[in-house]
């Protein structure tokens, strides 16, 4: 049970963190953010309850975390360590909310639904000759085009919300998620570490 309550409180606490202050709402004082984070709590558990009642197979579980790992959060890992100039949360949001919608569509065995959205090669659910039904599945590597598609996405929204308020000053009262700032920040660290860098040089 310690493992559990453990990871539904971490899974809570970096809901609360990364996306309800950080995005969200900034000015959250300490009392509302405890009280969000305990409501989080509530919701996680309801969803890990259901879970552990309606799948069977922990195996399928392991396979859904490790599909969504690759499909959600590796470009952003990738995009974040090795060109994080290039992103901002409006990529982010864009590209993380693309591939989850599209994984989603093409449909899990696991989880009992078949897809809405059918790639090519698509096997349609059918009744096996036990008479057990069989949810469809997808021959397409439509895992890897989520992941490809979350990347572009990724970059393609960060550039152009990062050229939009950076070429209207107008529109910069709209920068709620601070693209400009954050690669304002970024060149301001580069420039301050390369500064760093010829003054011990010299030295």
């Amino acid at each position: 049970m310690s493992s559990t309550d453990s990871s539904i409180l971490g899974v809570s606490t970096m809901f609360t963190r990364n996306v309800f202050v950080n995005v969200v709402y900034k000015k959250a004082s300490d009392v509302v953010t405890l009280w969000f984070l305990r409501g989080t709590v509530i919701v996680n558990t309801v969803i890990a309850m259901l879970i552990a009642i309606f799948v069977k197979s922990v195996y399928g579980l392991y396979l859904i975390c490790s599909d969504l790992v690759f499909i959600l959060l590796f470009p952003h890992l990738t995009l974040v360590v090795w060109a994080p100039k290039l992103t901002n949360k409006y990529g982010m949001i864009a590209g993380f909310g693309t591939a989850f919608f599209l994984r989603v569509l093409a449909g899990e065995p696991v989880l009992k639904y078949n897809a809405v959205l059918k790639y090519p090669y698509y096997t349609e659910p059918y009744t096996d000759d036990n008479g057990d039904y069989v949810y469809g599945y997808q021959r397409f590597p439509f895992r890897m085009l989520c992941m490809v598609l979350n990347l572009v996405i990724t970059l393609l929204v960060s550039y152009g919300a990062r050229m939009l308020f950076t070429k209207v000053p107008s529109l910069r009262d709209l920068d709620v998620l601070g693209a400009v700032k954050d690669f304002e920040e970024e060149e301001y660290n580069e420039e301050f570490k390369s500064g760093e860098k010829k003054s011990d040089s010299r030295l």
